[in-house]
């Protein structure tokens, strides 16, 4: 996996001078309603199902002050629908800011566009799958097939 970046522009400023050490700001977009569309791209529509949790795709996020760029985003479960995004270069891009504590229990998912054969049949048949996935067979033997006398 690639480095992450630091993005040095546009720090945050903030909005209270209460500091928590484990505080992390993520920016992205939440994913609430997803279409596949030409050459298998995912069309995230921001309209909020459900206030309480939401699938978000990060791009970025700041922590004690530094500000970082993912070099590829990923999808977890954040609280709430997020606010407008503010500082480290997101603000003004139609981006969201979700404050999370760093201890706090989330998921991630990985998205992978491909057809059903590739997904579903050759990821779980017999014939592609990892030699660690097979059993081994082991035989013991010695003298004569006796293992005592």
């Amino acid at each position: 996996m690639t480095n992450l970046v630091e993005v040095t522009r546009s720090r945050p400023v903030p909005a209270s001078y209460q500091y928590s050490p484990a505080r992390i700001t993520l920016y992205g977009v939440p994913i609430l309603a997803l279409e596949l569309g030409d050459q298998g791209t995912i069309i995230c529509t921001p309209d909020p199902p459900h206030p309480d949790q939401t699938l978000a795709l990060i791009y970025g996020f700041c922590y004690q002050g530094h500000c970082y760029s993912l070099p590829e985003p990923v999808i977890v479960l954040v609280q709430g629908v997020g606010r407008a995004a503010d500082g480290c270069g997101w603000e003004n891009q139609d981006y969201f800011a979700w404050d999370v504590d760093k201890s706090n229990q989330t998921i991630q998912l990985q998205a992978r566009g491909d057809s059903f054969e590739e997904l579903i049949l050759n990821r779980n048949l017999n014939t592609t799958k990892q030699p660690i996935a097979y059993s081994i067979a082991h035989q013991m033997a010695h003298r004569g097939g006796k293992l005592s006398e």
